[in-house]
């Protein structure tokens, strides 16, 4: 696995973990909101899969601008 691989799955693994709560069985969001997320995640999850990632220059640390992420709902 790349450097800019593994940085973009850190990212992508913090981006899931900050949205966990959204599918637990007492989320507190609609059926829908929560499909609305669970379309979120996967897409989060797929990203590895077609993504290009690149490192700022002198560092493991993703560049974020060479990553399209999907957008989070609200």
């Amino acid at each position: 696995m790349t450097i800019e691989l593994e940085a973009l799955r850190t990212h992508r693994d913090f981006l899931l973990r900050q949205s966990d709560w959204t599918q637990f069985n007492d989320s507190p969001l609609s059926d829908d909101k929560k499909n609305e997320w669970k379309i979120y995640r996967q897409a989060l999850r797929d990203i590895t899969k077609t993504a290009k990632p690149k490192c700022v220059v002198d560092s493991p640390s993703l560049d974020p601008s060479s990553v399209t992420f999907p957008t989070k709902p609200s």
